[in-house]
Formats: C-alpha cells, structure tokens, sequence
C-alpha cells in the first residue's frame, strides 16, 4: 500500500516539477528579454522565479531520492557481507527518516513562524510562508520514501541498495 502511495505521489511531484522547471524558464527568459531588450523588467518576476525554483529544487529532492539519484558510498557497503550489509543499510535509512522528520518539524515551524508574523514578498504581497512551505512538504514526501526503501531493504537482504534508474546514472 505505501509503494502504492509512493508511486502516486511521485507522479504527481514530477509533474509539478516540470511544470515549475518550464514556467521558471520560461519566466526568467521573458524577463532577460524585457530586459535587456526593451529596457523593461517585470516586477514580479524575481520573486515569482525564486518561489518556483526553490519548490523545484525540493520536489526534485524527493525524486531524486525516490529514484536512488542521490550519492551514496555504494562500494563500501557492497564489500561488506550480505547480513552486515543489511544492518548497516537498514541503519541509513533510519538514520535519514530522523534527519528528515527533524527537517519536516523545524520547516512546519519555521512556516508557522512566518504566517504568524505576517511576512509578505514585497512586491507579489503573498505570504513568504508559501516558500518555506516547499522544506516541510518534500521533507515529508522524502520520510515516505524512505520509509518504503527500508521497509523494502529489511524484506529483501539481498537487493539492499536502491539501483540507480536510467534517468539518474551519468555516462562518460
């Protein structure tokens, strides 16, 4: 069922980030053009650009750690014997769901923190919690995640590293 929900999820968050990816690109070339050949730049440009980067970025953490395209110190633990090596590995993930749920908390605080004082953008006048909301969200994405890869190292000894997808892996 958690893969289940995984999967959807990460559907929908590599939707959501190309689409962010395409309109921040999209955005910043219009406002170079604007620029630098009208003589004109958009106001709202910068900020808007900011608040789909950032977004991006943390979304395309998560697919990046859904997928096994994060850097992992993969020889040592494929030298270790398949027992150790379950241990060791099933150590990690624990070890990368406290670091992330800690991220999830202090990111929900920090959005709470800036609602409560009532920060805005300067210029698009939405609240800056709508940035910071970006940390909580993928954090929380990312504990799911982990939480179905060592649930899935436990179960299966042998295959305990995530194999890198073809998407990830960077040919010489």
């Amino acid at each position: 069922m958690l893969t289940r929900i995984n999967n959807r999820l990460l559907a929908g968050a590599t939707v959501v980030t190309w689409v962010f990816t395409g309109l921040l690109v999209a955005l910043v070339t219009v406002n170079v053009v604007a620029r630098y050949i009208f003589g004109v730049g958009i106001l709202w440009a910068e900020e808007a650009s900011r608040l789909l980067f950032v977004w991006a970025v943390f979304l395309g953490a998560y697919i990046a750690l859904t997928r096994g395209g994060h850097m992992a110190l993969e020889v040592v633990v494929r030298a270790m014997a398949p027992g150790l090596r379950r241990y060791v590995v099933m150590i990690s993930w624990v070890l990368v769901v406290a670091f992330l749920v800690v991220l999830v908390v202090a990111g929900s605080g920090l959005v709470g923190t800036t609602m409560r004082f009532g920060r805005t953008t300067p210029i698009l006048g939405i609240s800056a919690a709508w940035t910071y909301l970006a940390v909580p969200a993928a954090a929380l994405l990312m504990t799911l995640s982990a939480m179905e890869q060592a649930i899935r190292s436990w179960r299966s000894p042998s295959i305990s590293l995530p194999a890198p997808s073809a998407t990830t892996e960077v040919g010489l």
